[in-house]
């Protein structure tokens, strides 16, 4: 089991597509969050050169994972997790 607390903001919304919950919506406490991702992109300048495992900020349903993280959890057999390439901007 993982507990990942760490969180950056790194979405690159200009690339990206999304919905974002608005205050007329049943979760007005969430306004300005993402609702929906259907295409993720990260602003890798947002990201820290440290940060190998985190929770994107705004959409915390997704965690990033570093390919050298990968490749580490590959080895020890972690089991069950699903790898799934993501866009970069730089």
């Amino acid at each position: 089991m993982l507990n990942i607390v760490r969180i950056i903001r790194c979405i690159d919304e200009t690339r990206s597509e999304y919905v974002k919950w608005r205050k007329e919506d049943h979760r007005a406490d969430l306004a300005g969050e993402y609702r929906d991702v259907t295409k993720l992109v990260l602003d890798m300048k947002k990201i820290p050169a440290d940060a190998h495992m985190f929770r994107v900020g705004g959409w915390p349903v997704a965690i990033v994972v570093s390919d050298v993280m990968r490749l580490e959890m590959i080895r020890v057999g972690c089991e069950g997790a699903v790898f799934r390439l993501i866009e970069v901007s730089k």
